[in-house]
C-alpha cells in the first residue's frame, strides 16, 4: 500500500526539518525563476546528488538561476558557494501565471481610449521588442521598451 503524505511548510525551521528527513519526497518550492526564498535551501542541500530531479515550470529568464538550470550548467552559485549541478534537470513547459503576447494582446483590445504611450517592461530584449511592433500593429499605439534604469517623465 502506497501511503501519500502532503505537509505544507510554512516557515525556514520547517524547512530545515524537511531537509533532514530522509524519505523520498517531492517539493513543490516557489521561487519564480530560482532567484530567492527558501527554493535555494532545497538546492543546496539536493543538487549534488544524481537521485534527485529539479522540475523548472514554466519560462526562466535571461540570467536567473533557472536558466542556468536550463542550459545545463554544472555548478550553481547560492550565498556566494558554488554547488555542482549532479541531479537531473528537467522543465514543464506551458504552466505560467503571465499571459502571452496574443493574451495580452486580446485584453488590450478591450481597452476604450488609446493610452498615450504604453511601456513594455517585462520579457527579455526580442521578446519586448517584438510585442512593442505588435501592439503598434495591432492598435496604432505608441509603445516604447525602456532601457534598464532609465527615467521616463510622464504627465498625470
Amino acid at each position: 500500500m502506497l501511503l501519500a503524505l502532503f505537509q505544507i511548510v510554512e516557515n525556514y525551521k520547517e524547512t530545515l526539518d524537511l531537509i533532514e528527513t530522509k524519505y523520498p519526497k517531492i517539493i513543490i518550492a516557489g521561487s519564480g525563476m530560482v532567484t530567492d526564498g527558501r527554493v535555494l535551501s532545497y538546492l543546496q542541500n539536493y543538487l549534488e546528488n544524481p537521485q534527485h530531479t529539479v522540475l523548472l515550470i514554466g519560462y526562466q529568464g535571461e540570467g536567473t538561476r533557472g536558466r542556468q538550470l536550463l542550459e545545463g550548467t554544472h555548478e550553481l552559485k547560492i550565498h556566494g558557494q558554488y554547488y555542482p549541478v549532479k541531479s537531473r534537470v528537467e522543465v514543464l513547459h506551458g504552466l505560467s501565471a503571465h499571459g502571452d503576447q496574443s493574451e495580452l494582446l486580446h485584453w488590450m483590445g478591450d481597452i476604450k481610449t488609446a493610452p498615450e504611450k504604453i511601456f513594455v517592461i517585462h520579457g527579455e530584449k526580442q521578446a519586448a521588442d517584438t510585442f512593442k511592433v505588435k501592439i503598434k500593429d495591432t492598435f496604432g499605439w505608441e509603445a516604447e521598451v525602456p532601457n534598464l534604469y532609465e527615467i521616463v517623465e510622464v504627465d498625470i
